[in-house]
């Protein structure tokens, strides 16, 4: 997945079109921020020059001076997240470092976490330094 920043949207109609544009051409969309002007694309970082053509042939436009974000899936858990106090101090962490929760996965019995590498590093990190 891949969080591209656009600068130009500014309403339910600007979504609209650019999920319909997206998908038109092969991709999912998995969100929308209209809050921090971004969108999250299932797509690979090399399709990033295909994406900005798309965006730019219905008049949106990639803000180049922000980041383009390879953003992956994880798993996380660890022992010390079974005390009450430490899980509410790491959920307060994702939320402060905007780290979006996406759910359980019920296999590993883990928080299922959408980020960069280096903000999965930052969680290990953060949990690592529990008591």
């Amino acid at each position: 997945m891949i969080k591209l920043p656009v600068k130009n949207m500014s309403c339910g109609h600007c979504q609209l079109k650019i999920r319909a544009e997206i998908e038109a051409n092969g991709f999912s969309v998995i969100d929308i921020d209209m809050s921090q002007n971004t969108v999250l694309v299932d797509a690979d970082i090399n399709q990033t020059s295909k994406l900005k053509r798309i965006l730019d042939s219905i008049n949106y436009v990639v803000d180049e001076q922000q980041p383009i974000l390879d953003i992956k899936e994880f798993t996380i858990w660890h022992n010390k997240l079974d005390d009450e106090e430490n899980y509410n101090s790491f959920y307060e962490f994702l939320e402060k470092e905007k780290i979006p929760i996406k759910g359980f996965n019920d296999e590993n019995f883990g928080l299922k976490i959408v980020c960069t590498n280096k903000q999965f590093d930052l969680c290990r990190n953060f949990i690592n330094q529990l008591n």
